[in-house]
């Protein structure tokens, strides 16, 4: 039992490291390789093309499609919205992997071979729609004001990756800090590292509301800590960390989300020196 746990854990983990690790920073203007979240993440990746572009065809066979190989990718945990458990939140149905592929930018008056969908509202010639279209769709703001890919309220169940992993913490590395969240935009808006742990056993989504203690409020703070002083992780419980191929040597990313941090304290500020005047 222990073993297959392992084995799945490996699994899981290898897949998301490889689409981490080639998360790509050449996304349309103010677009982001890596949104990420305490528990899901939303990269703009590479896939290498299936075997059916490689097989030997004689000269009468037509060659197949081209495929696309820049897909927007999601992982998170689903959430069954009708079933709460006694702690009060969502039962936990397993990791989910949301794929949307990203058709990429066409010339003027080039028409598109691979364009598959229903043309988009709006579009009478039918042809496909910009990559910020599809991704303004892909990553639409939900009513709480957060960009993500949902599940929404009926569930997908063949977008459930692996029902028996319940548990995601996503730790985001600037070269300098450890983030719990990450929503930098700019020229190369990628982390420098990124900390995937997984885990077998359910768990409350991060929130005052569920009453968490301090410890799983700051899981990606103790990284910060010289020496580090994480609190050993349960036996059901696997972490690994990556590094983001295509981020910047030059650490840009570091100043714009420091820059994006003091912004955030001061609109927090503001709103709690407004909400105090009487």
């Amino acid at each position: 039992m222990e073993a297959d746990k392992l084995r799945l854990a490996r699994v899981v983990l290898d897949r998301i490291t490889t689409e981490i690790r080639q998360a790509s920073s050449t996304t349309a203007e103010d677009r982001m390789g890596i949104r990420g979240q305490k528990e899901s993440i939303a990269l703009s990746t590479l896939r290498v093309p299936t075997k059916e572009l490689s097989k030997k065809r004689s000269s009468r066979e037509a060659p197949p499609s081209a495929e696309f190989d820049l897909v927007a990718v999601q992982y998170k945990i689903a959430r069954h919205p009708d079933i709460l458990l006694d702690d009060g939140y969502e039962m936990p149905l397993g990791l989910a992997r949301v794929e949307v592929l990203i058709p990429r930018a066409m010339a003027p008056g080039e028409a598109n071979p691979n364009q598959t969908k229903q043309p988009a509202e709006g579009s009478a010639d039918g042809a496909a729609p910009p990559e910020e279209a599809i991704l303004d769709e892909l990553f639409s703001e939900d009513e709480t004001g957060d960009k993500d890919v949902s599940l929404g309220p009926d569930i997908n169940w063949e977008e459930l990756y692996a029902p028996e992993i319940r548990f995601i913490r996503f730790c985001y590395y600037d070269g300098y800090k450890w983030w719990d969240d990450w929503q930098v935009a700019g020229e190369n808006p990628l982390p420098q590292l990124v900390q995937i742990t997984i885990g077998f056993e359910g768990h409350p989504p991060v929130g005052e509301q569920f009453g968490q203690d301090k410890p799983n409020e700051e899981f990606c703070e103790c990284l910060n800590k010289d020496p580090v002083d994480c609190e050993p992780l349960p036996r059901d419980q696997f972490s690994t960390m990556v590094r983001v191929t295509g981020a910047d040597p030059l650490f840009r990313s570091r100043v714009s989300r420091e820059s994006q941090s003091v912004i955030e304290q001061m609109a927090t500020t503001k709103t709690d020196d407004q909400g105090g005047e009487p």
